[in-house]
């Protein structure tokens, strides 16, 4: 999987503040004025994090010492999210994505303190078995928006394979995806989907599910177990 340059300095940067309703703490989550991806705040990832949000009114230890990891982190919305909440999360992402994801995790650092989560940020490449990660037992994985890139689907495959392929724990994951309009992003959400329901169970979770404001017929939201 190829690397995308993801620079940036201080003036680059304007924040966006994410309300997390249930424990009255609100993130601070810096972007980017431009760029191509780990640049945004995108709007699966709100889904995600606010679906999070919802299964903890419900169950408030739905991720209390949780472990959790994250996909495809980007600016780190969810992952932050679910430390907030009370979970252990690694967020991971290319190498040139960490500068940024973790002046977000030092922003919120204290928030996610308070209510007893941590979070720290490693480099994770797809397809690469080597990483001490894949080595690693989770409670739970996340991942928002992270099917676009077509030389990227096995590689995200054979990862997902390899954090479920476990002995301990059977690791549920999370996946919201946001359902473009363009032919190629169709035809690559198809082509990925095919190859997830080979090796998982799926399911989709009904919108009236999720949380009342943070919901789309435009973005899915999955939960995947091994099969």
């Amino acid at each position: 999987m190829s690397h995308r340059r993801s620079s940036f300095q201080a003036n680059d940067l304007f924040p966006r503040e994410i309300d997390i309703e249930i424990c009255l703490k609100t993130l601070k989550i810096f972007q980017k004025m431009e760029g191509d991806v780990n640049c945004v705040v995108w709007d699966a990832s709100l889904v995600l994090a606010k679906y999070l949000e919802t299964m903890c009114q419900q169950k408030p230890d739905f991720l209390s010492s949780m472990k959790v990891l994250e996909l495809g982190s980007g600016l780190g919305v969810v992952g932050l999210t679910a430390a907030t909440l009370g979970a252990q999360v690694t967020l991971t992402d290319l190498p040139e994505a960490l500068p940024l994801l973790r002046l977000n995790i030092n922003e919120n650092k204290t928030k996610i303190g308070s209510m007893g989560g941590y979070a720290t940020a490693e480099s994770l490449v797809w397809g690469d078995n080597t990483s001490e990660i894949l080595k690693e037992e989770f409670d739970m994985i996340v991942m928002a928006d992270c099917v676009y890139y077509e030389e990227a689907l096995d590689p995200l495959i054979q990862t997902l394979q390899c954090l479920t392929n476990t002995i301990l724990k059977k690791p549920t994951i999370y996946l919201t995806q946001e359902m473009r309009d363009s032919d190629i992003q169709k035809s690559l959400w198809n082509t990925f989907y095919e190859k997830l329901i080979e090796i998982f169970h799926v399911e989709k979770i009904p919108e009236e599910q999720q949380h009342a404001n943070y919901r789309s017929s435009d973005i899915t939201l999955l939960r995947i177990n091994k099969k």
